[in-house]
């Protein structure tokens, strides 16, 4: 149960035989019979075979030998029993796989989104960790159907509306602990704030819905010769189908300046890194 897998959790019990939970679960019974027997020994007062008490943690070091020997449940299999039987994950966050790539399509996290004004479009990748269906009671929406969802990312909650049409073209995607992106708006006018869904992306299709376009800004007064050769050498080694659009800003104004189509990119997580590191963090943005 609960309680004697956080007491396993806690003592230990799982490093000791390398992360192989299944292997202790498996033989959580014998195991707790050898504890029970154990125990009824010291209160009658009676010797272990090995000849004594101060033995114990040797016998303790080959209990590894006597459990099941099967192999540890996949990563993923382990992860959902951790959640469905102790309500958290013990051995990772399973969104720690998509972090670099939340992070590159997302446009805000949900630590900063109280921050923002009403109706700021935003894009936020993270896990759907639970969902509810309310059916509507009043106005021309009323008697239809709509869902709401906590979406997780590593830094916090976040509670996604979707309304009846956007239910009806992206409901398949709403299933607890998939990964989708959500785009929609900031909607400011709770206690805490929400997203009002336009339109949910999953994984796989990310980078071909939102980043279409890359747009990159540059300072006139930091575009230097070695500069341009970097960004262009860059781009000529992720070359794709998506635009690539990049803006200097002068003291007059902001001039575009239109890349060669040679240099459209695919704009993977290793190319907006890079990208980034060489024009600011703020000065690249995804575009769809």
């Amino acid at each position: 149960n609960k309680q004697v897998l956080e007491a396993l959790i806690k003592a230990g019990a799982f490093d000791r035989l390398g992360g192989n939970r299944r292997q202790l679960i498996e033989g959580l019974e014998q195991a707790m019979q050898s504890g029970a027997s154990l125990q009824s020994d010291k209160l009658k007062g009676q010797m272990n075979l090995f000849g004594g008490a101060g033995n114990e943690e040797e016998v303790y070091a080959q209990d590894h030998e006597r459990l099941p020997d099967v192999a540890p449940w996949p990563e993923a299999q382990m992860l959902a029993y951790e959640k469905q039987v102790l309500g958290f994950y013990v051995t990772s966050n399973p969104l720690s796989h998509h972090a670099e790539m939340i992070n590159i399509y997302s446009t805000v996290n949900t630590s900063k989104l109280p921050h923002l004004k009403q109706d700021t479009e935003v894009v936020l990748g993270g896990m759907i960790a639970k969902v509810r269906y309310n059916i509507i009671k009043n106005g021309r929406k009323a008697g239809h159907k709509m869902a709401i969802f906590t979406l997780e990312d590593l830094q916090g909650t976040v509670d996604v509306v979707v309304f009846p049409g956007e239910l009806e073209t992206f409901g398949h995607l709403i299933e607890t602990d998939k990964v989708v992106f959500v785009k929609g708006k900031a909607d400011q006018k709770r206690e805490r704030p929400n997203i009002l869904t336009d339109e949910l992306i999953p994984l796989d299709d990310v980078r071909e819905k939102l980043a279409a376009r890359v747009a990159v800004r540059l300072e006139a007064r930091e575009v230097t010769q070695e500069r341009i050769v970097e960004i262009r050498h860059l781009c000529e080694h992720h070359k794709g189908k998506s635009a690539l659009l990049v803006a200097i800003h002068t003291d007059k104004g902001k001039v575009y300046a239109n890349a060669d189509q040679r240099l459209s990119v695919n704009p993977s997580v290793e190319f907006c890194k890079k990208m980034k590191q060489l024009v600011g963090e703020d000065n690249m943005v995804l575009t769809k």
